[in-house]
């Protein structure tokens, strides 16, 4: 098991509008039979989360564990008062990690650490992180792979995000950049900063869609692959699940609007591709945190309903919720089968669920 790991545990009729913050979305689709429902076993999810805290404020014995334990119990819908003053003290935890240049970690993996963390100090809402919310945005704009790393334009790398270090050998790859630019975007990151465009560089040559990708590996499929030239699904540049929901939902972050040929690419490879049975591509490999991307990226579109390849019409709020339920374990928790990725993690699983299950209720 490594840290690397860690992270590497994510036709329609497309109206012309732009992607909307996700707390600003309406969830007309779930039942209130269901909403009930799904409350409750969140809460069961929450009290499972809580027992794992330690004395220091910590979830885990891993920083990025904490920070996505902590984010998940804060944006429970209405609890965050409720959640603050013990998930405060994970706050503090990651806050004694910060670095004069901005960044949050320990010694390892550091991107991926302050992206997760400044996630964590959003969702608590408290002003006395906003000073380290604003130094760790910079510092993430700053990391993004570009001239200053000496990283060239025609680069397959270029605006992409790593996990930081040395665990990432200087390259770069959908997941990392997500809980990047999901960062930064919470952060409120201007619109018109350069990064995002430097960042759709690189998501459009992950994405299997020739009219945009300049890679001589790129299909025509509009799904999306780890990094560019190289998919989850081993030996292939296939796209996969958890690659094209996370890229579909960077694309958001980056303020791309929904009738964008990339974005609809994207979506059409989803409607043929719609399961909650597996992480497409990959089986059970990385099933949570693709349930999490799968529910983010949904959501933030706003549609309530997914037309399959066979015409099929799914609610995938009603389905995703029934599922997740379906698979709680007595105690509350979630895990996954398959402890690869970390996913035998139930802390992680947990937090990964919860998410998901925030987005559905959004």
């Amino acid at each position: 098991m490594t840290t690397r790991s860690l992270v590497v545990t994510l036709s329609l009729a497309i109206a012309v509008t732009f992607f909307a913050p996700l707390h600003a979305r309406q969830a007309g689709a779930l039942s209130a039979a269901t909403r009930q429902k799904l409350i409750q076993s969140l809460n069961r999810g929450s009290a499972f989360i809580a027992k794992q805290q330690q004395a220091d404020g910590r979830y885990d014995n891993h920083p990025g564990i904490t920070a996505m334990a902590a984010a998940a119990q804060l944006r429970q819908p209405g609890q965050r008062d409720k959640q603050l003053p013990a998930a405060g003290k994970a706050l503090d935890y990651l806050k004694s990690l910060a670095k004069p240049d901005g960044g949050i970690y320990e010694k390892m993996i550091p991107h991926y650490i302050t992206a997760v963390s400044m996630q964590a100090f959003v969702a608590g809402g408290r002003a006395a992180d906003q000073a380290t919310i604003e130094k760790a945005r910079a510092y993430l704009v700053d990391h993004l792979l570009d001239e200053g790393e000496g990283i060239a334009k025609n680069d397959k790398f270029y605006g992409g995000m790593g996990y930081g270090g040395t665990s990432d050998g200087g390259t770069a790859d959908i997941i990392s950049l997500e809980f990047s630019l999901r960062a930064m975007k919470e952060a409120e990151l201007p619109a018109n900063d350069p990064a995002w465009q430097k960042a759709i560089q690189f998501l459009q040559r992950t994405q299997n869609f020739r009219e945009t990708n300049d890679q001589a590996y790129a299909g025509t499929d509009g799904g999306f692959v780890y990094y560019p030239g190289y998919s989850q699904v081993e030996g292939t540049t296939q796209s996969y699940g958890s690659g094209t929901y996370a890229g579909l939902l960077s694309y958001s972050w980056a303020n791309l609007q929904k009738n964008d040929r990339r974005v609809r690419s994207a979506f059409k490879w989803i409607g043929e591709h719609y399961t909650l049975d597996e992480n497409p591509g990959i089986g059970d490999k990385a099933l949570y945190y693709y349930y999490m991307v799968f529910a983010k990226a949904l959501q933030a579109i706003g549609e309530d309903t997914i037309v399959d390849a066979k015409g099929g019409k799914h609610n995938w709020r009603e389905e995703l919720a029934a599922k997740l339920m379906s698979l709680q374990l007595a105690d509350g928790s979630w895990v996954n089968k398959n402890p690869a990725e970390m996913q035998g993690n139930k802390t992680l699983v947990t937090a990964f669920t919860m998410m998901a299950i925030e987005a559905i209720l959004q």
